[in-house]
């Protein structure tokens, strides 16, 4: 008799593929979920007749299928494969999916691969565990938008949640800091959510659709902080979803900042407008900071605008009852100021003629003794214990944005404003304004602001992040076609310029949409891009995660 072909089949537990060579026994077990699947009859074979008269045995009970509840969910890789004459295997795909209870069918169930869309939010973790995220996702098999809990370091899908019919219908996603429940604007609601298996908890009306800044979505103990585009600002119980209180603002405000307890946000009080400092718990003002930049006639004085820029110091992340806060702002004349709690004095204000009008490109870098910060083509630096401010450099072709101090070199990000546009990092001597070395990015734009990319990384536009890493900065770039992650290293004292790693990246086609910056953990940072979750090692220049 000849030996039994190949024979494939699919296991009744998980749907996974398994394969009975000619020489396996009469048994095997799934390697996805356990079960133990017992061999089919070979095609073209019939079962042995029993003998004439005699009853045929009792066939014995299917192999047991491990119980689901006991088991716990897992993400495991699925082979699918093309099987041509022969027996051949000649393609092996790799995806992955979520293995879920089924109450209809009593068993485990595969579900189709989550693609993430974003919004994104990062669950806090501990130090040593790899983190989960909260995002928006799409079902390709079901053709629907779905918030999914997934880890990419063990490509988990924890479980699967709300669903949702358009990209749109989800604007932004806040975990809160204890890590047991997020937060999510839906059209014109607030809703909150439990992080353990995506129950819903509350939800609440907004006044309005959520507004276009970063933080417009925040959550800070046990107040979610929210800001509509009918401008206005509105904090919400966390447990209960109970409205706290509603501020609505004069007009146009350029976001807020939350620290120490408080919502830092210019406003309008009294027909002039100022930095308030609003109780998280009530809402009601606990510091006013007014200010009036004066020029050096006394004719001339400029107010503080809603899109002024203030600055706190140290971090907002950083609680303290020493806070300081800088203050630019100004048309003609402009200035910088400096004010320390409990904020009933200004400690000093330097004014220039030319104003630190609110722009786009407008960007600031705190050290520990000197405030950087660019408008329009200047770079300029403020003393921060006398309040002297100095020209750094002045340069008509070129935007200068402040990016790091390391090793006494002030790390700048260049873009030339005159002719084809372009962008690189250049190292100055903070002192005298020498520009000491540049490096062009070839074709690249930022991902992240001011001037984050806008379009494509295809064959005339590539994508770039840093990071200083020991001494040096880490250069990430995104090229297409080949689709590939480029590691490079730049030595901050003279420019140096050193080879790492280039790594492909699995991205089909020759262009791709431009990476979003989800968190960084120094030293990875987490990126999302075509739907995928990369947690990029910058240290060891590695894609160190990636889901799916």
């Amino acid at each position: 008799m000849s030996e039994s072909p190949l024979i494939k089949v699919a296991c009744p537990s998980c749907g996974a593929p398994l394969l009975f060579g000619p020489n396996d026994g009469d048994t095997t077990t799934c390697q996805f979920c356990g079960a133990v699947v017992e061999r089919p009859a070979s095609p073209g074979r019939k079962p042995e007749p029993h003998p004439p008269g005699q009853a045929p045995e009792t066939p014995a009970a299917p192999p047991a299928v491990p119980d689901p509840v006991s088991r716990p969910n897992c993400l495991a890789g699925l082979l699918l494969s093309t099987v041509v004459a022969g027996g051949l295997i000649v393609g092996v795909v790799a995806v992955f999916f979520a293995l879920v209870p089924s109450s209809t069918l009593g068993g485990i169930i595969p579900i189709s691969p989550l693609a993430m869309t974003g919004p994104v939010a990062l669950l806090p973790v501990g130090q040593t565990q790899s983190p989960d995220f909260i995002s928006l996702t799409y079902d390709s098999g079901a053709d629907k938008y779905l918030i999914a809990r997934l880890n990419p370091a063990s490509h988990r899908i924890a479980w699967r949640g709300k669903t949702f019919e358009d990209i749109s219908d989800v604007t932004a996603v806040a975990a809160a800091a204890a890590g047991d429940k997020f937060f999510t604007v839906e059209s014109s609601s607030l809703f909150a959510y439990n992080a353990a298996d995506g129950a819903p908890l509350w939800q609440a009306a907004l006044s309005d659709k959520l507004g276009y800044c970063a933080e417009c979505l925040s959550v800070s103990g046990n107040r979610v902080i929210t800001l509509t585009q009918d401008y206005v600002l509105s904090a919400f119980d966390a447990d209960a979803g109970e409205s706290v209180w509603q501020r609505r603002m004069d007009g146009y405000t350029k976001g807020f900042t939350i620290a120490d307890g408080a919502v830092w946000v210019i406003d309008k009080v009294g027909g002039q407008n100022s930095l308030l400092l609003l109780s998280l718990k009530d809402g009601k003002v606990q510091r006013q900071i007014t200010a009036m930049c004066q020029g050096e006639q006394d004719y001339s004085k400029s107010p503080l605008q809603s899109g002024s820029t203030f600055l706190l110091d140290p971090s907002p992340a950083v609680d303290t009852s020493n806070r300081s806060v800088y203050l630019l702002y100004g048309w003609s004349p402009g200035c910088v100021e400096h004010w320390t709690a409990p904020f009933t004095a200004m400690d000093w204000q330097t004014s220039q003629k030319d104003g630190y009008s609110p722009s786009q490109d407008f960007s600031t870098l705190s050290t520990s003794g000197t405030l950087f910060f660019s408008a329009g083509n200047n770079l300029w630096a403020a003393d921060k214990e006398t309040g002297k401010v100095q020209v750094v450099s002045e340069n008509g072709d070129y935007n200068l944005v402040p990016q790091a101090l390391e090793q006494g070199v002030l790390i700048v990000r260049a873009k030339r404003n005159r002719g084809t546009e372009q962008f690189g990092l250049w190292g100055v001597d903070p002192a005298s304004g020498k520009t000491l070395w540049q490096y062009v990015i070839d074709k690249g734009a930022p991902i992240e602001p001011p001037d984050d990319i806008a379009g494509l990384v295809d064959n005339d536009q590539s994508a770039f992040a840093w990071r200083i890493i020991g001494g040096q900065v880490v250069l990430m770039v995104f090229r297409a076609s080949p689709n590939q992650l480029i590691f490079q290293t730049v030595n901050p004292k003279d420019g140096t310029v050193t080879a790492g790693k280039i790594i492909k990246l699995n991205i089909s086609g020759d262009f791709y949409a431009p990476p979003t910056v989800v968190a960084w953990q120094d030293p990875v940072v987490w990126v999302l891009v075509e739907s995928k979750l990369l947690g990029i090692d910058a240290a060891a220049m590695s894609v160190k995660f990636s889901y799916p």
